[in-house]
Parts: structure tokens; C-alpha cells; sequence
């Protein structure tokens, strides 16, 4: 008989006794809800974070933020809380833009010469998100500048076509919807040998969540794989408001 863990306040957790706190305990803040223990993985295809909050090692009130931009860059900034609490530092980021996920765990030390020592870490991802199925695949859709989620999923947020398209490289397929709007060309990316190239078309699909479950049937012969595939990572680019979507796929 299992027992139901109740959801830690964040504004009650702070980042000492993180290590203290049973394995994957459920902390809430702001109606979202993350289990410890469980930082990001791009490898599984998560998104990237906004930020990664660490502890500053020099000082009981303070931590560190580290910010990623579109184009792979770094920055860091030494911000004061009133408590050193994973709820303090969410409501700190939500100023600077709408969470929209956070996870904990641990990561190694970034300022760590050797890189043997590690830390807690809170991983932020802001908005605005937009889900898939609310963009449209054939007329005007909105202005995509934040992320996209499809089944729970959220996509990177470089949605702008840009030298620097997402933060993972290499994408198995790339889907362009013509000027028109209404159709849509898949095709294999720029990296995929030349026995599982593929080539397709597809119109009168209703939204962008269409277009991502069509992409699904193809991925499998982009990774060459006998078995089915799921959209693992995504990014949607477009050009402004009413503007043909790109839409990368690993």
C-alpha cells in the first residue's frame, strides 16, 4: 500500500536541506509541482532552462543565476534573497518572465575549477508557452517569441529563424509550411545519410499539434530504427505573426 506525498510549499524548502528531503519529494509552488532529484536531461530531449539557480557557496542569503541565451551564451548574476528558498528564487525569476516549469536537483559546480564538486540546483523555464494544439497549421497563427508545448513537452525557445535555430544540433527532420499557408513540405535534416532521406508533403492539417504527430511516422526511418518513434524535441521558428512556420524535429 503506497502513501500519498504531500506537496512541500517551495517558500518552506530551502537549498541546505534539499539533500535532507526524501527521495523525489514533491515541492509546489505558484500550482506547479517538481519531484527532487530530477534535473533536466537534453539527452532525453529536454529543453534547455532559462536559468539554473545554484547556492553562492560565499554567502547564506545569496545565490547565483545562471542564464542561457538563443544563441548557446552564458550569463551570471549574485542576487540577495530574504531567505535562500527554492520559492524566494522562483518568485525572483517570475518578474523577469512567466514560469512555466522548474525542476530540482543537482548539477556540478560552475565556478568548480575541477569540477568535483556539485550542488543543488533549480532549473527554471519561462513563458509564455503556447500549446500546439491552439496554433494553427493553415491560416495566420499568433507571434511565437516564447516556447510550444506538444503532449507536455515544451520546445526550445529560439522562435525566431536565426544562425542559431535551436540548441541541439543535428535535426532529424525539418518541416517548412509553404507561403500560403497551407501546405506543408517534410524533409529529412541537413545530417541524415542518404539511404533514409525522406520527402513529403501534407496539407489540410488543422494545427500545429497535426503537423507534429505527422511528423512522428517519419522519425523512425530519419533514426533508422524498425520501431516508432516519439517528437522528443522540437523548435518552432516563424518570422512574426501570420508568418510560414519552421518546425525542427530530433
Amino acid at each position: 500500500m503506497s502513501t500519498l506525498t504531500m506537496p512541500l510549499p517551495a517558500g518552506t524548502v530551502t537549498f541546505e536541506i534539499l539533500d535532507q528531503l526524501q527521495e523525489h519529494a514533491p515541492i509546489s509552488w505558484g500550482g506547479l509541482t517538481a519531484p527532487t532529484g530530477e534535473l533536466h536531461s537534453p539527452l532525453r530531449g529536454d529543453a534547455w532552462p532559462d536559468y539554473s539557480v545554484f547556492p553562492d557557496r560565499t554567502s547564506t542569503d545569496q545565490v547565483v543565476v545562471l542564464r542561457r541565451w538563443a544563441d548557446g551564451g552564458r550569463g551570471s548574476d549574485v542576487v540577495r534573497l530574504d531567505r535562500r528558498t527554492i520559492g524566494d528564487a522562483l518568485n525572483h525569476l517570475q518578474v523577469a518572465g512567466p514560469v512555466c516549469r522548474f525542476a530540482i536537483g543537482h548539477d556540478i559546480d560552475p565556478f568548480d575549477g575541477d569540477g568535483s564538486r556539485d550542488l543543488p540546483v533549480l532549473s527554471v523555464w519561462t513563458g509564455p508557452v503556447v500549446d500546439a494544439v491552439d496554433v494553427p497549421a493553415s491560416k495566420p497563427g499568433p507571434d511565437l517569441r516564447g516556447r510550444v508545448r506538444f503532449r507536455d513537452r515544451l520546445s526550445d525557445r529560439t522562435n525566431v529563424l536565426d544562425e542559431h535555430p535551436g540548441l541541439v544540433a543535428w535535426e532529424k527532420l525539418v518541416l517548412e509550411q509553404t507561403a500560403s499557408l497551407e501546405e506543408w513540405v517534410l524533409r529529412s535534416g541537413p545530417r541524415v545519410a542518404d539511404d533514409l532521406q525522406v520527402h513529403e508533403h501534407a496539407s489540410e492539417l488543422g494545427t500545429l499539434d497535426d503537423v507534429l504527430t505527422w511528423a512522428e511516422q517519419w522519425l523512425h526511418t530519419a533514426y533508422d530504427s524498425p520501431y516508432p518513434m516519439a517528437v522528443s524535441s522540437f523548435v518552432v521558428s516563424s518570422r512574426g505573426a501570420g508568418q510560414p512556420m519552421t518546425v525542427r524535429v530530433w
